[in-house]
């Protein structure tokens, strides 16, 4: 998620930004690129541990095996080459082969400091929600059959990669924010303004897309308000919505108090309230990020919770 983040802020909100910027500005932030790049790296990094990881251990509950016992072939390899997940962990290595290809590329080439997207970019960028959308074909969608099978896969699918640009794009936006505080230029905050009005602005479209998909999961994974709250996963679930919610408030301040104030001392040429209303801003965000990651926490339990029925 933090890499398909990464780069949705990346083409979505920066480099529209800085688009009529001369690159004096655009390297004002080196030290926020040079931060991607290490999120980036790490991130790519803890992808290939956790899903090795990941993969040995289903692979011990679907043998039976223990995980020590696991470790030899035969588990390993039935599950790989004789299951749909281990199918769909083969789609997921190539992927992630390629992305890694592209990745040792990209990271010589120093790509997150440049002001444009080079076709191995775009490559890079687009397996990363690949990635991250085919989660789908392991979760509670792909579980069953029947004539709701794609609906409900297509929906999981839109609702990992929608996730993936908010609220992960929280990361860089937070990131970003402290690199125009710390740049201190008071002719230079129009480019800000422009990030902090496109970021709001996708998050918005993004939560929209985040709950009509998540209403499209509930309905087919708990089928009644009954087992909403009386099964463990409808509870678990409960308690996502709930941080989700939360998480809406926040935003909603952030659009609707912070971000105009912001504005107003910008058109008024008043520095020093500009920058203290984008570190309130900032703390906002951070809070925000804090739920996002107990939000994350929680969904990785609910995709080992049974659903109702």
């Amino acid at each position: 998620m933090i890499l398909g983040g990464v780069v949705a802020f990346r083409w979505l909100v920066l480099l529209p930004a800085f688009a009529a910027e001369t690159d004096e500005t655009w390297q004002k932030f080196a030290p926020l690129f040079r931060r991607l790049q290490t999120i980036y790296l790490a991130a790519a990094a803890v992808l290939v541990l956790s899903g090795l990881a990941l993969f040995w251990a289903v692979a011990a509950g679907m043998s039976g095996a223990s995980l020590s016992e696991c470790l030899s072939a035969d588990p390993l390899g039935t599950v790989f080459f004789e299951t749909q997940f281990g199918a769909v962990c083969q789609w997921r290595l190539g992927f992630l082969a390629i992305f890694l290809l592209t990745l040792g590329k990209l990271s010589r080439e120093r790509w997150l400091f440049r002001r444009g997207v080079s076709p191995l970019e775009i490559i890079g960028g687009l397996l990363a929600p690949a990635l991250v959308g085919s989660i789908a074909w392991t979760g509670h969608a792909a579980a069953t059959g029947g004539p709701t099978f794609w609906w409900r896969i297509l929906a999981d699918a839109m609702h990992l990669f929608a996730a993936s640009i908010w609220p992960t794009g929280l990361l860089p936006f937070a990131l970003f924010l402290g690199g125009a505080r710390r740049v201190g230029d008071f002719p230079r905050l129009r480019p800000v303004l422009v990030v902090v009005h496109r970021f709001s602005n996708l998050s918005f479209a993004t939560v929209a897309v985040l709950a009509t998909t998540g209403m499209i999961n509930t309905y087919f994974i708990v089928g009644s308000f009954h087992a909403l709250v009386t099964t463990d996963y409808g509870r678990l679930l409960s308690l996502k919505l709930a941080v989700f919610c939360l998480m809406l408030a926040i935003a909603a301040w952030n659009r609707y108090r912070l971000v105009p104030l912001v504005f107003s001392a910008t058109a008024a040429s008043e520095s020093k309230p500009a920058f203290a209303i984008l570190r309130r801003l900032q703390r906002f965000v951070l809070i925000e990020l804090g739920l996002a990651v107990a939000l994350v926490a929680i969904v990785s339990v609910l995709g080992t919770t049974p659903p109702p029925g």
